[in-house]
């Protein structure tokens, strides 16, 4: 070491090795769920940010809405209010008044809550008010000291597996916030499942995760899947394991497949089809034929898909379009 001088030269002269850094590894593609739960998961920062009053979302359980929606909050800093099961109309009133201001409610597992007038009267005057006040009004002998009326300022994050059918009062709560609807086929749930697999599970080697996916895609007999069968399905492998023989995972995840679920055909349909991508597609051309911008804005709003989808779809629909006209 020279004094003064700060630097080492003790390998001065000679040809130092330095340590390569690894390339960055290319970034795993989103599944086409994955797509569709990242869409969601920015119209709930939305919320959470204050740019939207509220946000109802639709779809069958086991899709991960309500994860999404605990997930991004918590990524935002905020401990939503959580209501869920059984809530009364004055018990939703004395939340609503109680986290009036700069608070995020969260109506979870709630669909018996949207059959109830005067709840969905209470959900209408929180999130849409006239020269831009929400006021909340309630009139009854049994609020207990509560004011009967106070305005809101907070917002509200519902989730619903269907939307109730012939129920105007609804209609009039959607037509007053943001919605989305989480869909999926069995084929694009088992494709995230595969995603899931490729990764392994608490101990389990991938390609037996694998093995487990392939196994459910082929004895599933039709009926709707949903995510958490993966992680029931592993558990169910690792007892297995852990049973020195005596159990079979196959026999385990096959009962599980038959008294679980419903045919893939019944309750909410998927609207994420390829033909409901297709008819998204026509009417959007048709709206804006010279603009792609319009067209684009036009068919994510309709789909709730990425801007990737957009242009593959375009691109099948025009493909078809001239194939029928040849």
């Amino acid at each position: 070491m020279r004094l003064g001088t700060g630097v080492d030269t003790k390998n001065e002269g000679k040809n130092v090795k330095t340590r390569k850094t690894a390339p960055d590894p290319e970034p795993v593609p989103l599944t086409a769920l994955e797509e569709r739960q990242a869409t969601l998961a920015h119209m709930v920062r939305m919320v959470a940010r204050g740019m939207s009053n509220g946000l109802i979302a639709v779809g069958p359980g086991g899709l991960g809405k309500s994860r999404i929606i605990g997930q991004t909050l918590a990524e935002e800093g905020i401990s939503p209010i959580m209501l869920n099961s059984h809530c009364t109309p004055l018990g939703l009133y004395t939340a609503m008044f109680n986290h009036r201001t700069d608070a995020v409610l969260w109506l979870d597992d709630a669909d018996a809550m949207y059959t109830s007038l005067p709840i969905l009267g209470l959900l209408r005057s929180a999130l849409w008010g006239t020269a831009g006040d929400r006021v909340v009004t309630y009139t009854s002998s049994t609020l207990s000291g509560l004011p009967s009326s106070f305005t809101f300022t907070s917002r509200i994050i519902a989730t619903a597996n269907v939307i109730p059918s012939r129920n105007e009062a609804f209609k009039a709560v959607l037509s007053r916030v943001d919605t989305f609807t989480l869909t999926a086929t069995n084929d694009e749930i088992l494709e995230l499942l595969r995603t899931l697999a490729r990764k392994g599970y608490e101990g389990l080697r991938p390609e037996l995760c694998e093995e487990v996916v392939e196994y459910i895609a082929r004895v599933c007999g039709g009926r709707q899947l949903s995510v958490r069968i993966y992680e029931s399905a592993m558990q169910k492998v690792r007892y297995a394991l852990q049973s020195g023989g005596t159990a079979d995972w196959r026999d385990l995840v096959r009962t599980q497949l038959e008294n679980v679920g419903q045919p893939a055909d019944a309750g909410l349909r998927p609207l994420d089809s390829k033909g409901h991508d297709l008819r998204c597609m026509a009417i959007a051309l048709e709206k804006h034929p010279e603009n792609v911008k319009l067209q684009e804005e036009a068919w994510r709003t309709a789909t709730g898909k990425s801007r990737a989808s957009f242009f593959r779809t375009k691109k099948q629909y025009e493909s078809q379009l001239h194939s029928d006209q040849s």
